[in-house]
């Protein structure tokens, strides 16, 4: 969910900076989490669905569920953030069963002009043209990515990857009219509300799903490879990667998300999520080196994607800030 946007002191923007920096490495190792998880058999909905809700258990033990959680988690809007949450997560899992890491990673970047185009058409939310040159560059660098990709994924990573943007775009904006999430201005509130949001999509999910299973089974319903098997659900290396690891990486992942954004502000931890397409390209390259997955060096062209994203993305950072300093 989005942090509160916060004046940083000179005493908290260097740790808050060295956190945003953990933030972009924590996406990086999960980016390599899920693809181990591929290679391990994996099914992507049991993984994610462990890890995410063994990161809600982490989180609220640590943070409490305090007075409110009743009301939150019955607001409509936290079953559209928590759902968005977790479509995203599968979505990507199952992108990076196409890609490698790095190529996967780049996929998903589309999201930034669909955010555009979606605050413009439903919040009438200008953007400065050096932003739009931005997001198009994106546009542009993105076509190119699914042209050089192989052939028999290139469609499935496309449609995948673009699924998995559209979700995380609308996580961002119903994050952002949350009525909670607005009003908590600690990184502890901040984080209580995601943890009771994910806690509750989660359990459900996970219990619709080994309904499905279990009626699959028994031959109420046909298989499905979109439904998890009753040995998938049990698979050993699922609750290891998933529940385990995965959960608590993605745990790591959000409080280095909340916490750096009070110290350096939203638009500052932008900046720095423009760069995890090459944290997902050193795990990546860190895994194939440990044998932990195939991964060949990417290409030229993906090295190209990569970096171009990154100043794309640094350039519509840079345009938010020139239009910030004329409004102020």
């Amino acid at each position: 969910m989005n942090g509160p946007r916060a004046t940083p002191s000179p005493g908290s923007s260097a740790s808050g900076w060295l956190e945003a920096a953990g933030c972009v490495t924590a996406i990086g190792a999960l980016s390599l989490l899920y693809a181990i998880g591929h290679t391990r058999g994996a099914h992507p909905i049991a993984f994610i669905l462990y890890a995410l809700l063994a990161s809600a258990i982490a989180t609220l033990l640590v943070v409490g569920v305090g007075t409110q959680a009743a009301a939150i988690v019955r607001h409509p809007m936290s079953w559209v953030v928590g759902l968005a949450m977790i479509l995203l997560e599968i979505l990507y899992y199952q992108t990076l069963t196409y890609v490698t890491p790095a190529h996967g990673n780049v996929m998903l970047r589309i999201g930034i002009p669909i955010s555009m185009i979606a605050g413009w058409l439903l919040l009438r939310r200008r953007s400065a043209p050096l932003a739009i040159a931005g997001a198009l560059v994106i546009v542009g660098t993105i076509v190119f990515l699914v042209g050089v990709t192989a052939p028999d994924v290139r469609w499935p990573m496309a449609i995948v990857g673009t699924l998995a943007a559209a979700c995380m775009v609308v996580r961002g904006f119903a994050a952002e009219f949350h009525p909670w999430n607005r009003s908590a201005r600690t990184v502890q509130d901040k984080l209580r509300v995601t943890g009771l949001v994910l806690l509750v999509t989660s359990i459900l999910s996970l219990a619709l799903t080994a309904t499905a299973a279990a009626a699959v089974a028994a031959g109420l319903l046909p298989g499905t490879p979109l439904v998890p098997t009753a040995a998938q659900m049990l698979h050993a290396p699922t609750l290891l990667l998933g529940g385990l690891l995965g959960g608590a990486v993605y745990t790591l992942m959000m409080y280095l998300n909340f916490v750096s954004v009070v110290k350096i502000t939203t638009e500052n931890l932008t900046a720095m999520m423009a760069f995890s397409p090459a944290t997902a390209w050193v795990f990546q390259e860190l895994g194939a080196l440990f044998g932990l997955i195939h991964a060949p060096t990417p290409p030229l062209s993906i090295v190209a994607a990569i970096v171009v994203c990154i100043l794309a993305v640094l350039l519509i950072f840079r345009a938010g800030v020139a239009a910030r300093r004329l409004t102020a």
